[in-house]
């Protein structure tokens, strides 16, 4: 299943659009919350069981939304470790 997320450089997200590509209304929403908090974060879109975390999920970066002091891989990664440690069953 492909859902539409916007990735923070500190690995948050949030998911933008509810099974349609996001208007950029609300894009520019929440790039300005998040540059307001001098967030970086990218709009993204993610593609697999995002619940499962034995199971592949894969972020295609679509584009920057906000300036970032860190890299997208960066990003990348701090979300799959977030999604790792809310997923397991100790953390």
């Amino acid at each position: 299943m492909k859902r539409w997320m916007i990735i923070a450089e500190d690995g948050r997200h949030a998911t933008i659009g509810q099974y349609r590509c996001p208007t950029e209304e609300e894009i520019s929403q929440v790039a300005a919350s998040l540059s307001a908090n001098r967030l970086g974060a990218w709009l993204v879109l993610g593609d697999g069981d995002y619940y499962q975390i034995r199971r592949p999920f894969e972020l295609e970066k679509v584009r920057q939304v906000s300036e970032s002091e860190v890299s997208w891989e960066v990003a990348e990664t701090r979300f799959m470790d977030l999604r790792s440690q809310n997923s397991s069953p100790t953390g």
